[in-house]
């Protein structure tokens, strides 16, 4: 008997901690979800940038996708959600994702890796809008929306 309890004590822990890692939780898509746009917002100064190129990103649930004129760069700190660009030169091809949590997913490609978060989700994140945030002074950072969410007119 006590064997048995140390078995499943064991497989208990080992399922909290599966459980308590990105890839063994709820996915955060279920299907392939795709963003277009790329206004760069400036809430300090109420400054809103059209994109010269806009931007997109398709993820599909499986960890891959594929982006086009996206900015470059990597966190000013660790576990920040701003970047630093590195270049101003966007980047276009394919991207790998992973889930952070609810309301954020990390995207990695060349020389970059940063989190973009979901844009109005207060209690759930609803993946309407995501949102890549600058490091510049005031709250800054670039918009794209649900390209499926614009067609059914949500």
């Amino acid at each position: 008997m006590r064997k048995y309890l140390g078995r499943s004590g064991l497989l208990l822990a080992a399922a909290v901690m599966c459980f308590s890692l990105a890839g063994c939780s709820a996915p955060l898509f279920k299907e392939v979800i795709s963003w277009d746009g790329g206004t760069l917002y400036n809430e300090k100064h109420h400054t809103r940038t059209k994109p010269t190129q806009p931007m997109s990103l398709g993820l599909d649930p499986n960890g891959f996708g594929y982006a086009e004129n996206i900015p470059q760069g990597h966190p000013k700190l660790a576990d920040n959600v701003c970047i630093e660009v590195s270049t101003e030169k966007r980047y276009t091809g394919s991207v790998t994702w992973r889930k952070v949590d609810d309301y954020s997913f990390e995207i990695t490609f060349a020389n970059s890796k940063y989190t973009l978060t979901d844009g109005y989700g207060k209690f759930s994140a609803d993946w309407s809008e995501a949102r890549i945030y600058n490091c510049n002074p005031g709250i800054e950072y670039w918009a794209m929306y649900d390209v499926l969410s614009r067609e059914r007119g949500t």
